[in-house]
């Protein structure tokens, strides 16, 4: 055991190691593109070809390295590890809030996600990637109690100025902040769109999910109800969850029409 956390360590306590494994198993390299795609000395590069070459990683042919099957095998291991701890670190404190186990998915399935966290840095980092996609998706559909004037406007944008098609369940607090923004006549202009259906939800949204060309995606909350961060993710379980998710709510919705975008939200709920 001793032997094998000694390779582990050997590894990962060395950024040029890493990069020299890396560049290898795309292929034979020199000795010189290995100085140039780690930026470390000739002398440094050297010992590490040296340290491959001694554990059997490693064989040299003229001016070229390359990995022996040993040593590719070790390469894909180590990225496999390497991409396992990075999903770990993104996930760390999102996971406790993804529920893994009502979408029907294990940890592993979100090695193929995108992920993106709110920050202290970028707080505003999942509105950011929603109005991206909101810009750029052909087909969308969307699950929420949050709706701020940049997604009102990527929304107007894409679909009154664009070709989107459109369907919301948004909950009353959307429509009524909607209507009380700078954006009021965009959200108008959205909801009377014939490319849109808009509805209204009025009980709690556990869980926001949107679907834009046919990529499922889950706000991930904490338990103060902070928007911490989003997976996006194709795999066909988790994107037919989001889409019994938002077709749940919607067959509880009230479908809005522009006429009662000034009626209260709660006279509009009534009236089904």
């Amino acid at each position: 055991m001793t032997d094998v956390l000694d390779d582990i360590r050997f590894l990962a306590d060395s950024d040029h190691r890493a990069v020299v494994l890396d560049e290898l198993a795309d292929g034979p390299r020199s000795r010189s593109e290995l100085r140039e795609a780690t930026g470390a000395s000739s002398a440094t590069i050297g010992r590490i070809v040296q340290s491959f070459a001694d554990r059997g990683w490693l064989e040299r042919d003229g001016p070229s390295y390359s990995l022996t099957a040993l040593g590719s095998f070790v390469a894909a291991s180590f990225a496999t590890h390497r991409a396992d701890m990075q999903l770990a670190r993104e996930l760390d404190e999102l996971l406790p809030y993804i529920p893994v186990r009502d979408i029907g998915i294990d940890v592993t399935t979100l090695s193929d996600a995108r992920i993106t966290r709110a920050t202290q840095a970028d707080p505003f980092a999942v509105v950011s990637r929603v109005r991206e996609l909101e810009l750029t998706s052909d087909d969308a559909a969307s699950l929420t109690d949050f709706f701020p004037e940049p997604c009102i406007d990527g929304r107007y944008n894409a679909i009154v100025d664009g070709t989107q098609t459109f369907e919301a369940v948004f909950a009353p607090v959307v429509v009524e902040s909607a209507m009380a923004s700078r954006s009021a006549s965009k959200f108008e202009a959205i909801v009377a769109s014939d490319r849109t259906d808009v509805y209204v939800y009025g009980e709690t949204i556990s869980h926001p999910v949107m679907l834009h060309d046919g990529v499922g995606c889950l706000v991930v909350r904490d338990d103060d109800n902070v928007s911490i961060g989003m997976v996006e993710l194709a795999d066909e379980t988790f994107v037919e969850w989001v889409v019994d998710v938002f077709e749940s709510h919607r067959a509880d919705a009230t479908l809005l029409t522009p006429e009662n975008l000034t009626v209260p939200m709660a006279d509009v709920l009534a009236e089904v």
